[in-house]
């Protein structure tokens, strides 16, 4: 079988005889033979163990592994002695592990079933001829030698020699990049494969016309497959957020492990029993392992990532959430991101003075000469054709001339790319006129005369033609795309058959269009917020330079007056090595212009270097590699191809950069919140590791048992935790710079905070109450209590209440940065409002009720003993008050806080 390096060197004759076909296309029989020897018309490559391997990776975190462990050696220590409920205490751990692992499951599985409904690229169905009948086939029925009728706004489904042309363009934007529209024809051409202008390739749009083409590359072997095959190799670098989890988790994990293993060697060399020690190492290793931070961690991102969702902005990795809101530079593209995608009619320019034309019977005059030349139908009351005839079309029924009748066109003679025009006979009230538009270049030697409004035509003179290419000059200088009109009336009947080089003679120049593609309206607005939450714009486009830096500035991405100094063109990028890439950015370097998707990844490697985040837009096969380099990558959900979507962590359901702002704010708010909820849960930890440090250096109770922290960290955290991970936005969160890439979760500052300020004002209150109800009791230092003494479950009983009540004070203080936390807003989030009740009732119910006495070891106090554990929430509040005071009086700390948000 002929390969797809040499079929666009054959004439269709040939091209049949080297794939085994004929103008009657492939018997059914063949083709099924093909079918199985060669599969289905797909890219997506199967992976039968891939859901298992997605559910194995969740469970090789070093938390998991640890409570995996832990629960392990509490399976251990109840067969060794049974009935002190450490089996108990295993299934716990071991339910905490599995529970977290199939919650981050769910989570992803789910994100890619959202992204799988967005697969609809290729087309579900095609027509073929086979057997000399026309047939509808499923697209990934296609065998090469299928003979694949193409038509206007269909997306080809695999790569196709053509064998038949009529006024077929193509757009091959999604395999290219190059957004221009290529003609294509059935002879045969010299030039490489990806050039031709005989070959169809998949996943390109057919823009109008229609065609036969004979397959000759299905699935993978399409140069669309290739490239979807290779961006698949490329692997991922984590995301800020998983480098931040996992330090954290590695730094809580290896201390936890350290103070266990080390104090059990301290017991046992004491002369402690080996049980003690064991209850003992397990309690350290419970206490500073905060077990329902992943899940809570789990549940915010997913409940961000719904947030982000009805923002048009889908998550397809849960720590993608997070990341995005880490984003320090975001490199865009211009078309359809920044602008509508939509080309549009703005200005109509008298040839010669360059005013714009007012006049609505003036502006009617010449939007019908330039319709025309275009060729425009009508389906469900929508224009169809070439995005510039339409833009015409719609202009001037949109009211952008007088109201009159548009013109018939009669006659159309094609854009030719060669020509850079398009011409054609067409009837304007009454007068059979014909018209011409494109380029001045190729205009301007056919004319005759300027018409300019309200004044009689002249015939072109030097100095005419020199004032409209002045004219011409100045609207492309405006980042405008001009297109010349000219036209003269054609009277009588125009014979059949004549060409169009006969009819181009004596046009008078009417004047210029000024065609762009608008700016988004939001644009503007939300390329300020970037400016002030410190992030860098940068626009990657294949548009010309001048273009380029027009609408940059129309956006705000760079200030009005900017130079060219600020945009760099692809031939000039390609030749720079990565240090002088480097130095072009830091000297300011906004702007890419006439660039390639390829060189994509070039400018992203160099921003990395730099260590910054990175942010990249993209919507075509060839964008894959530089989305998957890029820290994230955004693809189109509307314009993109399903390997871009596939190869990026978050699609852009609406196409629109606003949407990418609104992500990144929600994206710091997570991160605020994940900070929230982690500075919450920690300060916990004080008050659960203290009393094992006392129990095993001095002769005192054991404040607190394993099963009663499992209830802090299990039980009466969790939902407090989820509320803080539902916090709106802070005012300031997109008034700071984004944090550096080497930004801790787990910082000094956090740990200092929760450890050895809240943490220690907790255990000293909730012991404080402990050795008080004991000492009332009759304990002295040195006495020895059982775990079943009524003083003893007494105790232990305020102990832990006392740290609920306390975690409540300090739930309300991790709501703001700086703010106290009281305000009107705290009864908008529900769950907090639960999780305050929750912390309140389970306080009074462990230490009154039977059934939660049994279980947890705890015994009743008298009433003003509870009351005084009450104190506590006043007692946490105001000194974190007053810290917040003192902390946020420097106008220095304006920057992004290496203090915790609490």
């Amino acid at each position: 079988m002929m390969t797809s390096v040499q079929i666009q060197n054959l004439t269709a004759e040939q091209a049949y005889t080297a794939l085994g076909s004929d103008p009657g296309g492939l018997s059914n029989a063949e083709a099924g033979d093909r079918l199985r020897e060669i599969g289905a018309n797909s890219i997506e490559i199967g992976d039968p163990w891939r859901i298992a391997r997605s559910l194995l990776r969740q469970f090789t975190n070093f938390f998991t592994i640890l409570l995996v462990v832990s629960a392990a050696i509490c399976f251990a220590a109840e067969s060794v002695q049974p009935g002190q409920s450490m089996a108990l205490l295993g299934w716990a751990l071991a339910g905490v592990a599995l529970l977290n692992a199939l919650f981050s499951f769910i989570q992803e599985y789910r994100a890619e079933r959202a992204m799988q409904a967005l697969r609809k690229f290729l087309p579900p169905t095609v027509e073929v001829v086979r057997g000399g009948q026309t047939q509808t086939l499923l697209a990934d029925e296609l065998v090469p030698g299928d003979l694949l009728l193409l038509n206007e706004g269909m997306r080809i489904p695999a790569d196709a020699r053509m064998v038949d042309a009529t006024n077929l363009t193509i757009n091959n934007a999604p395999l290219t990049g190059e957004s221009r529209p290529v003609i294509l024809t059935a002879g045969p051409t010299d030039s490489r494969l990806v050039e031709s202008s005989n070959v169809a390739f998949a996943g390109c749009l057919v823009m109008r016309g229609s065609g036969q083409g004979i397959v000759f590359a299905t699935g993978l072997r399409t140069e669309f497959g290739k490239l979807a095959h290779l961006s698949q190799a490329l692997r991922r670098a984590p995301s800020p957020l998983e480098q931040q989890t996992a330090h954290m988790v590695r730094t809580l994990t290896i201390i936890a492990v350290s103070l266990g293993v080390t104090f059990f060697l301290y017991g046992v060399f004491s002369g402690r029993s080996l049980w003690i020690n064991l209850v003992f190492m397990m309690g350290i290793i419970v206490a500073n392992v905060p077990e329902g931070l992943l899940p809570t961690f789990t549940l915010a991102l997913a409940m961000g990532s719904l947030r982000m969702a009805r923002k048009n902005v889908l998550v397809t990795g849960l720590n993608a959430v997070e990341g995005l809101g880490a984003t320090q530079v975001i490199c865009t593209d211009k078309t359809g991101t920044l602008t509508l995608n939509q080309l549009a009619v703005t200005r109509l320019v008298a040839p010669l003075s360059g005013a714009d034309l007012s006049d609505p019977q003036a502006r009617e005059q010449m939007l019908n000469i330039a319709l025309c030349a275009c060729e425009v139908h009508t389906v469900d009351d929508a224009y169809r054709g070439d995005p510039l005839d339409v833009a015409i079309a719609q202009s001037l029924a949109g009211g952008a001339a007088g109201g009159g009748s548009p013109a018939r066109v009669l006659r159309h003679f094609p854009f030719d790319v060669e020509r850079k025009r398009s011409a054609g006979i067409g009837e304007v009230a009454d007068r059979q006129l014909f018209a011409v538009k494109g380029a001045w270049e190729v205009i301007r030697p056919l004319l005759s005369h300027v018409g300019e409004p309200g004044q009689e035509r002249r015939p072109v003179s030097d100095e005419a033609l020199d004032r409209a290419e002045a004219v011409m000059t100045e609207l492309a200088g405006a980042g405008y795309r001009v297109v010349a009109v000219a036209g003269r009336e054609q009277p009588g009947e125009v014979p059949e058959g004549i060409a169009q080089d006969e009819l181009e003679h004596d046009l008078v120049l009417a004047g210029f269009l000024g065609i762009e593609d608008p700016i988004r309206p939001e644009v503007p607005s939300a390329l300020e917020r970037c400016r002030t939450a410190g992030i860098e714009v940068m626009m990657i486009t294949g548009d010309h330079p001048d273009t380029a830096l027009a609408v940059a500035t129309r956006c705000g991405i760079v200030d009005a007056g900017a130079t060219g100094e600020q945009v760099l063109t692809g031939d000039v990028l390609e030749q720079l090595t990565e240090t002088a890439l480097e130095e072009a950015l830091e000297r300011g370097v906004r702007i890419f212009a006439r660039t390639n998707p390829s060189q994509k990844m070039k400018i992203v490697m160099a921003l990395r270097n730099m260590e910054r985040v990175v942010a990249m837009t993209g919507d075509g096969v060839n964008d894959a590699p530089a989305l998957k380099a890029a820290d994230i990558g955004i693809a189109m959900g509307k314009s993109g191809t399903d390997v871009a979507r596939a190869s990026a962590q978050i699609i852009l359901l609406d196409d629109n950069f606003a949407s990418i702002v609104a992500g990144i704010e929600e994206g710091r708010t997570v991160f605020q919140n994940i900070r929230k909820f982690t500075n919450y849960v920690l300060v916990s930890n004080g008050p659960e590791i203290i009393p094992y440090l006392l129990y095993i250096m001095l002769p005192v109770p054991l404040a607190l048992t394993v099963i009663q922290i499992l209830t802090i960290d299990l039980g009466t955290d969790i939902i407090p935790s989820m509320a803080l991970g539902q916090e709106p936005a802070e005012p300031e969160v997109m008034q700071q710079p984004p944090r550096k890439r080497d930004f801790h979760l787990l910082s000094p500052g956090l740990v200092i905070h929760s450890y050895l300020f809240l943490g220690l004002l907790e255990a000293a209150w909730s012991l404080g109450l402990f050795f008080f109800v004991l000492v009332q009791g009759g304990w002295h230092y040195g006495m020895e209590l059982a775990f079943d003494d009524p003083v003893y479950r007494s105790a232990t009983g305020i102990a832990l209440a006392t740290i609920l009540l306390m975690q409540i004070g300090n739930l309300v203080g991790r709501r703001f940065a700086r703010h106290s936390g009281l305000d009107a807003g705290i009864f908008k989030n529900r769950l907090m409002l639960a999780g305050i009740m929750i912390q309140i009732v389970f306080s009074w119910a462990l230490l009154y009720t039977k059934p939660l006495q049994t279980v947890l070891g705890t015994g009743p106090v008298a009433w003003y003993v509870y009351l005084a554990a009450w104190l506590g929430i006043p007692l946490i509040f105001g000194a974190d008050y007053l810290r917040k005071r003192l902390t946020w009086r420097a106008p220095a700390r304006r920057s992004f806080p290496e203090q915790p948000s609490p």
